[in-house]
């Protein structure tokens, strides 16, 4: 009985960690704008899969962009960078696709950003962190006064 108890203790404990640790990365996310890049990659692969369709509807030898549903799906599996069986055949198509390209790998290192940024964050308030954060620097120069004010007082015909 005591065990299931702590069992349980411990699952809220973990739970209680995740739900700070989501909330924290939520805020960060929030911080750097993610609500709006969203949006804009929503209106990315609605406007790209259009111009795909429009572009790539005539050419016979393409047969991923037969219809608007088709493109929108080629656009985001291309936005997600898993790629397609199929290419553009036409210049326009091909230009485009290099454009949405870009904008995904773009769009990939902005997130891989916020989240290297929200873990260094983390780090950096962590005492036990490697990385030396704004508390450990002040700490660091707080030891290096009180070292100058012993040797001073060691050695005062020196200084």
């Amino acid at each position: 009985q005591t065990t299931r108890a702590t069992r349980g203790l411990q699952l809220l404990q973990v739970l209680s960690r995740t739900n700070r640790s989501m909330r924290s990365l939520t805020d960060a996310f929030k911080r750097r704008g993610f609500g709006y890049v969203v949006l804009l990659t929503t209106i990315v692969i609605f406007a790209g899969a259009a111009g795909m369709y429009a572009f790539e509807q005539e050419t016979a030898t393409t047969p991923g962009f037969d219809s608007y549903g088709t493109a929108l799906w080629w656009t985001a599996m291309l936005m997600t960078t898993l790629g397609s069986d199929y290419f553009p055949q036409t210049a326009e198509g091909r230009i485009l696709c290099f454009l949405l390209a870009l904008y995904g790998f773009a769009v990939f290192g902005y997130i891989t950003a916020t989240l290297a940024t929200f873990f260094i964050g983390q780090d950096a308030e962590d005492e036990r962190a490697e990385i030396a954060g704004e508390r450990s620097i002040k700490a660091l120069r707080e030891e290096i006064a009180a070292l100058r004010s012993e040797i001073q007082q060691l050695f005062p015909d020196h200084f």
